[in-house]
C-alpha cells in the first residue's frame, strides 16, 4: 500500500498484526510471481521510459556516478528481473518445511520448521531492479515488506508497486504485504519501530548503512562497503588474466562486487604490471598505486586516498606485495569482507587464500562480479551480507526465513527424566 502518513506507527502496528494472520499457499505465491514477470515484460518500455526520466532528473541534480548507474533500467535488466522471478517459482516452498524430526522419547516428537521472519523494512538508494528482486523474495517467503526507495527512483518504484498491487489484489492477498513509503522523513520513524519490525535491510552507500545501524535497535542485515580485491599470484594465461581483471572492474564499476584493488605478487610484477597498466589506460581507468608500482614502471601514480576506498567508478588501486601472506593480510586489514579473488595455477596457494581470507565470497580464477544471488542460481537476492553469522554472502530465500522448534508430547514432564524414571532416546 502507498502511504504518506504522519501516523506511521499505527500503520506498522497494523501490518505486524495482519502478517501474523496471513499464510499464502505456494500456488498463490507462484501465480503472483508468474504474473509479475509477465507484466513487467509487457510494460517494459513504459518502465524504461520512467527510469529514463528518473535518471535524467537525478543527473540534473548532480547525483554521483555510482548512484546514477544503479538507477538505470534497460531491457536487459528488466529481462534479468523477470527471469529471477521465474527462478523463484522453481524453488520449493521455503515456508513450513520440516528441517529435521527427532523422537526424544516415546510419544515426544521434536521438529524444526521454517517460518517467515515477519515484517521487514527495506531502505534503498536507487536500484529499481533490486526493488523488484526484494518484492519477489518477500512474496516467496511470506514476509511483509515496508519499502522506502530513494527519491531518485521513487517514480519508477511507485509504478512497479502499482503493477504488483494490481496482481496481488486479484489474488485476494492483503495489500499490506507490500507497503511503499514516499517521504524521507519516514525513515527515522521506521527505524524506531523495533516492537513491530523484525529486520531492516539497507541497500545503498556506506553512509546510508552506517546511519541506519547507528539509529535503530532493529537488527540490520547488509554491508557498508564493497572493497573487493584480486590477488595476482601466478600467471599462466596473461590475456585471460587481464580479461578477468577488466571484467571485475569495468563490466559494471558501480556494483558493490566490482574490484577496487589489485595486488600483484612481486615475482610476476615486472612481467605483468606493464600489460595491466596498458590495458587499464586503454579503458580509461584512473590508476592509483603505491610507490613500488610507480618505481617499477618509472611513472608517478597518485597514492590512493585510502586502501579501504570503494571507488564505484572507473578507478582502481594497484599494489605490489611480497607473496601470498602479505596479500591475505592486506585484504583482511583493508577489505570489507565482501568478495576477493586469487589468480593462480597453484592449488595449494588457492586453498590457503580461500581458507584464510575472511570474506563472504572467496574466489579462485574468476571475476568478483559473480558475487550475486541471480548468478548463484538463487533466483534473486535482497542484498549481500558480510556478517560472519548467518546469513552471509548473497542473501536470498533462506536468508529471509527463520524457524521454530515444535515439540509434541503426551503430557510429558521433565521430572521423569531428571529422577531417572525415563531416559531420552534422541532417535531420528
Amino acid at each position: 500500500m502507498n502511504f504518506i502518513n504522519d501516523d506511521l506507527s499505527n500503520l506498522i502496528k497494523n501490518i505486524n498484526f495482519i502478517s501474523k494472520k496471513t499464510a499464502l499457499s505456494i500456488q498463490n505465491k507462484n501465480l503472483i510471481l508468474k504474473e509479475i514477470a509477465q507484466e513487467i515484460r509487457r510494460r517494459s518500455q513504459k518502465i524504461i521510459d520512467m527510469s529514463h526520466d528518473d535518471y535524467k532528473e537525478a543527473k540534473e541534480k548532480g547525483t554521483e556516478y555510482s548512484l546514477l548507474q544503479r538507477l538505470k533500467l534497460d531491457a536487459n535488466k528488466i529481462e534479468s528481473c523477470a527471469k529471477g522471478l521465474e527462478k523463484l517459482i522453481d524453488i520449493d516452498d521455503p515456508i513450513g518445511k520440516t528441517e529435521f524430526e527427532k523422537e526424544l522419547d516415546n510419544g515426544l516428537i521434536l521438529t524444526k520448521k521454517t517460518y517467515p521472519i515477519g515484517v521487514i523494512g527495506v531502505i534503498l538508494e536507487a536500484r529499481p531492479d533490486a526493488f523488484l528482486q526484494i518484492i519477489g523474495i518477500g512474496i516467496k517467503t511470506n514476509n511483509f515488506m515496508i519499502l522506502k526507495p530513494g527519491t531518485e527512483a521513487q517514480n519508477t518504484c511507485s509504478y512497479l508497486m502499482a503493477i504488483v498491487h494490481q496482481i496481488i489484489l486479484k489474488k485476494q492477498v492483503p495489500l499490506e504485504i507490500l507497503t511503499l513509503l514516499h517521504a524521507r522523513s519516514q525513515i527515522d520513524l521506521l527505524l524506531k519501530e523495533d516492537q513491530y519490525i523484525d529486520l531492516i535491510i539497507p541497500r545503498g552507500s556506506k553512509k546510508l548503512v552506517e546511519y541506519i545501524q547507528q539509529n535503530t535497535n532493529i537488527p540490520v542485515m547488509g554491508h557498508a562497503d564493497g572493497v573487493c580485491h584480486i590477488f595476482v599470484d601466478e600467471i599462466n594465461d596473461v590475456q585471460q588474466s587481464l580479461e578477468m581483471i577488466m571484467d571485475s572492474k569495468v563490466q559494471y564499476p558501480a556494483a558493490c562486487n566490482a574490484v577496487e584493488t589489485v595486488l600483484i605478487n612481486q615475482s610476476v610484477a615486472s612481467e605483468f604490471l606493464p600489460l595491466l597498466v596498458s590495458r587499464l589506460d586503454q579503458l580509461r581507468v584512473t590508476i592509483y598505486a603505491d610507490h613500488q608500482v610507480s618505481k617499477s614502471l618509472n611513472r608517478a601514480f597518485p597514492l590512493p586516498e585510502s586502501w579501504s576506498i570503494e571507488y564505484g567508478d572507473h578507478s582502481i588501486s594497484l599494489k605490489i606485495v611480497n607473496g601470498l601472506d602479505e596479500a591475505i593480510t592486506h585484504i583482511n586489514t583493508y577489505g570489507s569482507h565482501h568478495t576477493d579473488s586469487i589468480i593462480t595455477q597453484n592449488s595449494i596457494n588457492a586453498n590457503i587464500f580461500m581458507q584464510q581470507t575472511d570474506s563472504a565470497n572467496v574466489y579462485h580464477n574468476c571475476s568478483t562480479r559473480f558475487a550475486d544471488g541471480y548468478r548463484y542460481g538463487f533466483g534473486a537476492e535482497v542484498g549481500i551480507s558480510t556478517n560472519k553469522i548467518f546469513p552471509r554472502g548473497p542473501v536470498a530465500i533462506e536468508g529471509l526465513t527463520t524457524y521454530k522448534y515444535h515439540l509434541v508430547g503426551n503430557l510429558h514432564t521433565v521430572s521423569d527424566y531428571a529422577d531417572g524414571t525415563k531416559k531420552f532416546k534422541h532417535s531420528l
